[in-house]
């Protein structure tokens, strides 16, 4: 309904204006209309209060769209609350002992920087082609498909630290073989302490020479491998 003015016609008592009854009627109306708006239709509502420049709404429910442009130099506290919009527009938005949640599982930050100075806390992140899952990172490689390299590490029992040297080269692992050469063994490093019993054998000697030690019978008492010549 459009606000309705009382007639009060040209001049005092000149006849022109509304009758007494057509403009309480106008009155009326204009109130019901108020009343509806900010209350109940009989009350208006306790949630709201204002002075000249706030006003102030008391655990409020919003409904429907919002539309044009909300400026407002400050919000200071959304609390239990829940926005539902396509964008939303924000110079500096703190969120205090909360969180933000899609009902999809997904947000997107589109093409933007995220900083902080702080510490990130995540379960599973994933950054391009490189997934973490806490206690491993997954590696997909240049091609996406079912083929990944798995990073992962034991329930430590103690802080432990591995350091990558300042050099270029490939990390060689227990299951690898035919990768470590002759220039990556400093000269007198490998000594008897750092052999496990048994450890080289004949077969992996690259040439061998063998010596037997024999009884009077004949009788194999020791075999000692050498390298050859």
């Amino acid at each position: 309904m459009a606000y309705q003015a009382i007639g009060l016609g040209t001049a005092a008592d000149d006849g022109t204006g509304d009758t007494l009854r057509i403009g309480a009627d106008k009155v009326n109306d204009n109130f019901v209309e108020l009343y509806t708006l900010l209350g109940t239709g009989t009350a208006l509502t306790s949630g709201i209060s204002a002075n000249a420049t706030v006003v102030t709404l008391v655990a409020p429910t919003i409904t429907g769209t919002i539309g044009g442009t909300i400026t407002s130099a400050t919000i200071t506290t959304l609390a239990s609350t829940t926005v539902n919009a396509t964008t939303v527009n924000a110079g500096t938005m703190a969120v205090a002992a909360g969180s933000l949640t899609d009902s999809s599982g997904a947000i997107s930050f589109g093409n933007e920087n995220l900083t902080t100075t702080g510490t990130f806390a995540a379960g599973d992140i994933s950054v391009g082609n490189i997934t973490s899952t806490g206690n491993s990172i997954i590696l997909e490689g240049s091609t996406p498909d079912g083929n990944e390299t798995t990073l992962f590490v034991t329930d430590p029992t103690g802080d432990r630290t591995i350091t990558f040297p300042d050099a270029t080269g490939t990390v060689v692992t227990t299951g690898d073989s035919n990768s470590v050469t002759g220039t990556m063994i400093a000269a007198d490093t490998v000594a008897e302490a750092n052999m496990a019993d048994d450890a080289i054998g004949a077969a992996q000697l690259k040439t061998l020479s063998t010596l037997l030690i024999k009884n009077s019978g004949g009788t194999t008492l020791k075999t000692i491998h050498g390298a050859g010549a």
